[in-house]
This record gives C-alpha cells, sequence and structure tokens, in this order.
C-alpha cells in the first residue's frame, strides 16, 4: 500500500488503488450489474424520469436523457421490471 506524505507535516495517508465498476468487459462465468425499473413519472415540465434501483438496492433517479450515460456507467445493458419496495404501517402502541 501506498502512503501520501502531507506537505505541510502531519499523519500519513494511505492511497487506495483505482476501482473500476462495471466498466471492464465481462469474462464468462461472471454477471452483468442488473438495474431495475421501478417507476416512470412525468414532472411538471413534462420531462421523463425514471426511478432505477441497483443490485445494491440503492434507487435512484435518473433524466431520460441521462438513462444511457447511467446504463453504461453501472455497466448494464438492459432494464428489468422491478417493484418499489412496500413497507408495512406502523402500529399505534397498544397501551
Amino acid at each position: 500500500m501506498m502512503y501520501a506524505i502531507p506537505s505541510g507535516g502531519g499523519c500519513f495517508c494511505p492511497i487506495l488503488p483505482p476501482f473500476c465498476y462495471g466498466t471492464s468487459p465481462t469474462e464468462e462465468g461472471e454477471t452483468v450489474p442488473t438495474l431495475e425499473l421501478i417507476s416512470k413519472e412525468k414532472n411538471g415540465f413534462g420531462d421523463m424520469y425514471y426511478y432505477i434501483r441497483d443490485s445494491n438496492g440503492v434507487t435512484s433517479q435518473v433524466y431520460e436523457g441521462d438513462l444511457d450515460a447511467f446504463m453504461k456507467k453501472n455497466g448494464a445493458t438492459e432494464l428489468k421490471e422491478g417493484r418499489a419496495y412496500l413497507y408495512p404501517k406502523k402500529r399505534g402502541k397498544v397501551r
């Protein structure tokens, strides 16, 4: 592991190696990252946007014009239909 020495003194800071997420071609046996289309809506200006969940469970709001770049950045080739998480209603405390 490499360390950087600050010019003004102080502690050593580790330099982590660069990571590539979904940018390299996949080899046989590897899985392609999946993106789930949760919903699509239009805002007040008429712009279409999508709610997309990745394989880590993170949901992102992506505008239609940025969809191709978002998919390329995540290494996905297609969107599959998904459903929003439904959380159970909270029940009041019984006294």
